[in-house]
């Protein structure tokens, strides 16, 4: 029995949070395929999943969007563009390609949205500081996903960023020699195998 596809049963395979965003798009490489998020509630749902923002925050960005469903819908809209902009940014890094101009102007707009309301802490239990968002503001969903992209795509980590030919799915590649080619070696890998057994004994 297919277990049902929900933000709760969603994998993590991404290696890093902005690839893990643009995963919850369930097998891209289908012509119809399954997208884990319809709104911001399901954006909300999966930031929790995800661990990144805190409980307290939740609950205020949860207020905020009933209070102002008009500009949540908005924020989702955006946050909806900016996943796929993520996937041809990275799919065009993977391909020794440079990226679209007009991505660049694009992804550089989210920047400097997302870096005017950035802030630094000090953190006593780290001994360093720490880049963070702390404005109570519907638009947090989207500056945490823009650092965790930039952060990416201007490291040398960026090489490690691959494809699974399977599902479509981005994960990081972070294999002793770099060999790694699923997702996830269970699924996607598994069903590679079962359809080469197929194949051989057709």
């Amino acid at each position: 029995m297919a277990t049902e596809k929900s933000i709760a049963t969603l994998r993590l395979d991404g290696g890093i949070f902005c690839l893990d965003f643009v995963n919850t798009v369930c097998n891209r490489n289908k012509p119809e395929p399954f997208d884990y998020l319809s709104g911001f509630k399901e954006l909300l749902e999966w930031y929790t999943r995800t661990g990144v923002l805190s409980t307290k925050v939740i609950h205020t960005l949860e207020r905020l969007a009933k209070g102002y469903p008009q500009k949540a819908a908005m924020v989702f809209d955006k946050s909806i563009q900016l996943r796929e902009l993520l996937l041809r940014l990275f799919i065009a890094a993977i391909q020794r390609k440079a990226p679209g101009s007009a991505d660049v102007q694009l992804f550089n707009t989210y920047i400097a949205d997302a870096y005017a309301n950035i802030e630094i802490a000090w953190k006593p239990s780290l001994g360093q500081g720490e880049l963070s968002f702390n404005a109570p503001a519907l638009e947090q969903v989207n500056w945490w996903l823009v650092k965790s992209a930039l952060e990416l795509y201007t490291s040398k980590t960026l090489q490690q960023v691959r494809q699974c030919p399977a599902c479509g799915w981005l994960f990081l590649d972070k294999s002793r020699n770099s060999s790694r080619k699923w997702c996830s070696m269970s699924t996607c890998g598994d069903i590679h195998k079962v359809q080469q057994y197929y194949q051989r004994n057709k």
